[in-house]
C-alpha cells in the first residue's frame, strides 16, 4: 500500500538507507528523496502483537494506538498550521489513510539543521519550555467544546490518562494511588483554563537548531493542563536532584514566555489566575503520572524522591 500511495501522489520516489522501524513494530519511518526534496516517510501500522518482551497487548490497547496514529495526522492537518513561525513543526508535504494505516511525508528537517538534544542541555531545555507555552498560548481557550475539529483529537491528551489506561489500572497494587485515581484524573479535567498539550513531549520529541526549537511526535494530543508537558519534559531530562533545584527557575521561564504569547488576548488578571490554576495543580499532575507508572511498570526510574514528594502533597489533601 505504501508503495502505490506514494507513486500514485507523487513522480519520483527513491528510497535511501535502512527504514527506522516504530515503537514495537508499528510501522516505519523512511528516509526519501520525493520529486527532488528530502523528506520523511512515517508509515504506520499496529500489529496484533506487539515486537516488546514485556507487553502483551489487548485489543483495547491496539484500538488506541492505532488511534494516536490518526490522531497525529488529524494534527498535522488542522491544526499545526495555526501555529506560529517560532513554534515550528516539520513541514508536511502529504497525509493518507487507508484503514488502519497511515502515511505522513514531511520536509526532512536535519537538512534544515535541526538535530536531536543529546544529555542534559540546560539551554536546550529552556528552549523546548518556551516552545511549550508558545503551543499552549496558541491553543488556550476557556472552552474547548466550540472548536470544530476538537473530536478528532484526544478528548483528553497525554498518553497514560486514566480513561485510555484500564489494563495499568486493573494492575495496580491497592492503595491510596489506586483509591483515588479517578479524583486525580477529575481534577486536572475540571480545570477552568485548558489548551492543547503535546501529550509527549519528552526531549526525544523535540530538534534543536541554534535557539530555534521543532516539536514533532504528536500523537497524544488533546485538551489538558500545559505544565503535564512540562511534566513529561522534566522525566525525560532530569534527575530526582535536578528536579528540585530547576523546577522554579524553568516554571518561571515556562510562565513568562506564557504570558508573552497571551499578551494580546487576555488581561494581567486572567493571565495570573491561569498560572495560579496551573500552579495548583503541578502536583496533581506529577501523582496522575504516578499512577500511571505504578500500573504500568512500578519500579521505573522515574518513580524518584522529587515525583513522591508531590505525591505526598497530593495525598496529604486527601487523606
Amino acid at each position: 500500500m505504501l508503495v502505490e500511495s506514494l507513486n500514485t501522489k507523487f513522480d519520483s520516489v527513491t528510497f535511501n538507507d535502512e527504514p527506522c522501524a516504530l515503537w514495537s513494530g508499528c510501522g516505519e519511518v523512511i528516509k526519501a528523496d520525493i520529486d527532488n526534496q528530502h523528506a520523511v516517510i512515517k508509515f504506520s501500522s499496529v500489529p496484533d502483537t506487539l515486537e516488546h518482551p514485556n507487553i502483551r497487548q489487548s485489543l483495547f490497547a491496539k484500538a488506541r494506538k492505532a488511534k494516536s496514529y490518526c490522531v497525529e495526522r488529524h494534527f498535522y492537518q488542522l491544526y499545526a498550521p495555526r501555529l506560529p513561525y517560532c513554534t515550528a513543526t516539520p513541514e508536511l508535504l502529504w497525509a493518507d489513510e487507508c484503514g488502519s494505516e497511515n502515511i505522513l511525508v514531511f520536509k526532512d528537517f536535519t537538512t534544515q539543521g535541526f538535530h536531536a538534544v543529546e544529555g542534559v542541555d540546560l539551554e536546550a531545555v529552556g528552549n523546548i519550555v518556551a516552545w511549550l507555552a508558545r503551543f499552549h498560548a496558541t491553543f488556550l481557550w476557556c472552552d474547548i467544546e466550540p472548536e470544530p475539529e476538537h473530536t478528532k483529537l484526544w478528548e483528553q491528551g497525554g498518553y497514560w490518562h486514566l480513561a485510555t489506561r484500564p489494563d495499568e489500572y486493573e494492575k495496580m497494587p491497592k492503595g491510596d494511588i489506586k483509591r483515588y485515581a479517578v479524583d486525580l484524573d477529575n481534577r486536572l479535567v475540571s480545570q477552568k483554563y485548558r489548551t492543547l498539550i503535546h501529550g509527549d513531549a519528552k526531549q526525544a520529541n523535540f530538534a534543536i537548531k541554534q535557539n530555534a526549537v521543532m516539536g514533532y511526535d504528536f500523537q497524544y494530543v488533546g485538551k489538558g493542563v500545559g505544565l503535564q508537558d512540562i511534566m513529561l519534559l522534566f522525566t525525560s531530562v532530569f534527575s530526582s536532584e535536578q528536579q528540585h533545584v530547576y523546577e522554579e527557575p524553568l516554571l518561571a521561564l515556562y510562565f513568562s514566555e506564557l504570558h508573552s504569547a497571551l499578551k494580546t488576548r487576555y488581561d494581567i488578571d486572567i493571565k495570573r489566575e491561569i498560572e495560579s490554576q496551573w500552579r495548583g495543580a503541578w502536583p496533581i499532575i506529577w501523582s496522575d503520572f504516578y499512577r500511571f507508572l505504578l500500573g504500568w511498570k512500578p519500579n521505573h526510574l522515574k518513580i524518584n524522591n522529587y515525583m513522591k514528594r508531590q505525591v505526598n502533597v497530593v495525598m496529604s489533601e486527601l487523606l
